[in-house]
């Protein structure tokens, strides 16, 4: 365990609390204050850079499906990487605002979009809708279930956000539900497992226990040359399109080392448009965590 894990968790669950002091159960709002608390916290270095909203098409059977559904894939995508391990983790993220008191998430039914949650937890081939054309295994060739993941924020006792952190896959459907709308409960208790040959946190309790997790790289599939060989069209689709938004920002360092390191063969100029990388907002966070 790397003693600076735990250091930012703390760092990280301070600042989630004091950027999210003022806010009101908004769910934008929240949403940019975790982003504002990853990227200013000590113990990652990171880049932000615009995503755009862009939609997938998919198929399904499930009642809450609509015929040819379409949705976008997540509101964050994640990118942690560690240049000491060279290991490279990639999350969608989904954030989810809940009108929630309480001291224990343990059983409690989540609001969600129940389309979303399937393209995420199913994980499916997929079609990118209009110019917006993504590998078709960026979910279905991934390693672990964690390259779809929600967040969902409620407020603990003392009237303080928290975040509930989960796997889409650890979640299911709940209770009643309407086409495309419904809840969402876990399928047990916040823990890490060892599967597949890594370590994958399937559900985290709080902040500090997300943070932690992020941290370690526990959160997302593994996309680097070593540990993911058969994810080199996610590789060349997400290096074109880092080396095309470094063109349009002045953010350059951590998204040209990540591309270095997962494909350095590919052309600076051999990109398609910036900002097609099917969520809102992008970190590439960099981390000194030796990783195993």
């Amino acid at each position: 365990m790397s003693h600076l894990s735990p250091n930012f968790a703390s760092a990280f669950a301070a600042a989630f609390r004091a950027n999210t002091m003022s806010l009101s159960y908004n769910e934008v709002p929240l949403f940019r204050a975790l982003q504002r608390s990853i990227v200013g916290t000590p113990g990652f270095h990171a880049e932000e850079y615009h995503g755009g909203a862009h939609q997938v098409r998919f198929s399904g059977s499930a009642p809450y499906l609509r015929p040819g559904p379409r949705c976008e894939l997540s509101d964050l995508m994640i990118v942690v990487y560690s240049p000491r391990s060279r290991r490279v983790r990639l999350t969608y993220l989904q954030a989810k605002s809940e009108r929630l008191t309480t001291g224990s998430v343990c059983g409690h039914r989540f609001s969600a979009n129940l389309e979303q949650w399937f393209l995420l937890s199913t994980r499916p081939t997929i079609n990118g809708v209009g110019s917006f054309a993504p590998p078709a295994d960026l979910l279905s060739g991934a390693l672990l279930p964690s390259v779809g993941t929600f967040a969902f924020f409620f407020k603990d006792p003392a009237g303080h956000f928290e975040i509930y952190y989960a796997a889409a896959s650890f979640l299911a459907p709940a209770g009643t539900y309407g086409q495309r709308y419904g809840t969402l409960a876990a399928s047990g208790p916040c823990h890490s497992r060892f599967s597949n040959g890594f370590q994958e946190c399937l559900a985290a309790c709080g902040s500090f226990a997300f943070a932690e997790a992020l941290h370690r790289m526990e959160i997302g599939t593994p996309i680097d040359p070593t540990m993911a060989p058969s994810a080199g069209n996610v590789r060349l689709w997400l290096v074109s399109n880092l080396r095309a938004a470094q063109s349009t920002s002045d953010r350059r360092g951590l998204a040209e080392e990540l591309s270095r390191l997962l494909m350095p063969e590919v052309p600076q100029a051999d990109h398609p448009a910036a900002g097609h990388f099917g969520a809102r907002s992008v970190l590439v966070l960099r981390t000194e965590y030796p990783g195993d």
